[in-house]
């Protein structure tokens, strides 16, 4: 059996903006993401680094890296610090490591950091109905379905709904406590 890969979540630098371009013009990593975007220049990605590395607002984003990577191969973002229902988790991976656990084991590191870094109450997260692999990942990290905004959001010419889950420090913890440091 392959050993796990290893992953950590850190900020973001100046030197990340190509990886960030690449993730944006990939349409099957971005497929799911709630926001589309048509396209994304080198110097979107680059302005885009710059708020990242800002980390006086009401959010923060984190560079995921997996061990043996030259450059980060996605990121996480807490939404919202303030908001009084915690802050909406995002998260894109590119889609040459989809697979074994790398988004999970980067989300946990994420929503740790909310809860025991940033003071977080509760973790949200918006997640198209079609997504099974985004509801998959964050049940198994303790979450639960919250509501569904039914016909909430257009793609291709179609409808879909949009679903709400949240996560509460215990749940998280119980829930993620094969993969926290």
């Amino acid at each position: 059996m392959a050993a796990e890969p290893v992953v950590s979540v850190r900020p973001f630098e100046r030197g990340d903006a190509a990886a960030v371009h690449r993730w944006f013009n990939n349409r099957a990593a971005t497929k799911t993401l709630v926001v589309q975007r048509q396209a994304f220049t080198l110097e979107e990605a680059e302005s885009w680094v710059e708020r990242a590395m800002d980390e006086s607002g009401e959010d923060r984003k984190y560079a995921i890296v997996v061990e043996g990577s030259e450059e980060p191969v996605g990121f996480t973002a807490l939404y919202g610090l303030s908001r009084e229902g915690g802050p909406e988790l995002g998260a894109l991976i590119g889609d040459e490591v989809r697979r074994g656990g790398i988004g999970r084991r980067a989300e946990a590191l994420t929503i740790a950091k909310a809860f025991d870094e940033l003071g977080a109450q509760r973790v949200y997260g918006e997640i198209p109905a079609f997504n099974e692999a985004a509801k998959r990942t964050v049940t198994s990290l303790g979450w639960h379905h919250v509501e569904t905004l039914p016909d909430h959001d257009e793609r291709g010419g179609e409808r879909f709904d949009l679903e709400i889950w949240a996560v509460l420090p215990d749940d998280f913890r119980a829930a993620a406590a094969d993969i926290l440091p």
